[in-house]
């Protein structure tokens, strides 16, 4: 019989980690660890697997195909091991969550944690509903959700509105904003002396705003051209050139690529992951465990 693989669940930890924090240096500050060791718990998981897991892509490293095929089943194989052990000292839990999250981030693999935490505590009845972040703000404040998770900009930045008094949270990660525009060069961009096309969320949107304000502060005339509230609708109006818009790099979809600063647009600062917890609670801590395991990614 041939030796079967020794997947510890520190290994795994530091694989799922440096995917999601996309590089060895982000996952070694968020695990504690040198980035040496990171390399090293990272070469030791190939050697046990038999297969390489990332490839060098300039100063980055992507995930190999084995390496995108295997993501998913080490994050099925860590939620069943804290699961299994939750089991055992817990019990089963029960109760109620209500979860506000940001339209932003309910994409990507937002929906399969949500489902992972479903199946480990079938009796916990989950509410989620997404919506704006200023306006999942003003229902916490009220009282209305027990976690929030919600898109704010990065840094020092003051808070402004219903998140101005919330406190500053618990930050996730962080991505920066990009221009994205379609594909085929030059289409969605307009000429010379004509206002910029933005295709956005309808208001009120931290990424809308954000792209306005750096307009404004470069002096490059715009409008607004197409509006919209579905993610998916935002991005096949950007891939059919009706305008450019400003989100993550995590947005893009086929047929529109990031803008290169030679289009003249201004620089976009970075934006900060963050959840709020109204009250400690066992079922509030196991979720938030969750997302510091895996961050939802804003697109």
């Amino acid at each position: 019989m041939p030796k079967q693989p020794n997947l510890t669940t520190d290994l795994l930890r530091t694989f799922v980690t440096v995917v999601d924090l996309d590089g060895f240096n982000n996952a070694a500050r968020r695990l504690h660890k040198t980035q040496s060791t990171v390399s090293q718990q990272i070469r030791r998981l190939e050697q046990e697997l038999g297969h390489p897991l990332f490839v060098a892509q300039g100063r980055k490293r992507r995930l190999t195909a084995a390496g995108e095929r295997f993501v998913g089943h080490a994050r099925r194989l860590l939620s069943m091991q804290e699961a299994a052990v939750a089991a055992l000292g817990e019990g089963a839990m029960e109760g109620e969550l209500r979860l506000g999250v940001a339209q932003g981030l309910s994409e990507g693999p937002f929906p399969e944690l949500m489902a992972c935490f479903a199946r480990d505590y079938p009796r916990v009845r989950l509410h989620v509903h997404t919506g704006f972040t200023r306006d999942l703000a003003a229902a916490f404040a009220q009282g209305d959700y027990d976690l929030i998770l919600i898109v704010r900009r990065g840094g020092d930045v003051p808070d402004t509105g219903p998140l101005a008094g919330l406190g500053r949270g618990r930050v996730l990660g962080q991505a920066r904003l990009a221009w994205i525009g379609a594909e085929a060069a030059g289409m969605g961009l307009p000429g010379e002396d004509i206002p910029l096309p933005l295709a956005t969320f309808a208001p009120p949107c931290n990424f809308r705003q954000t792209a306005v304000d750096a307009l404004n502060g470069a002096g490059i005339p715009w409008r607004v051209a197409y509006t919209t509230t579905s993610l998916p609708g935002l991005m096949a109006a950007v891939k059919n050139g009706l305008g450019v818009t400003a989100r993550t790099e995590h947005a893009l979809v086929p047929g529109t690529r990031l803008l290169p600063a030679s289009c003249g647009l201004p620089e976009l600062p970075p934006v900060d992951v963050v959840l709020y917890h109204a009250g400690r609670s066992r079922i509030g801590d196991r979720l938030e465990q969750l997302f510091l395991q895996t961050p939802p990614r804003a697109a």
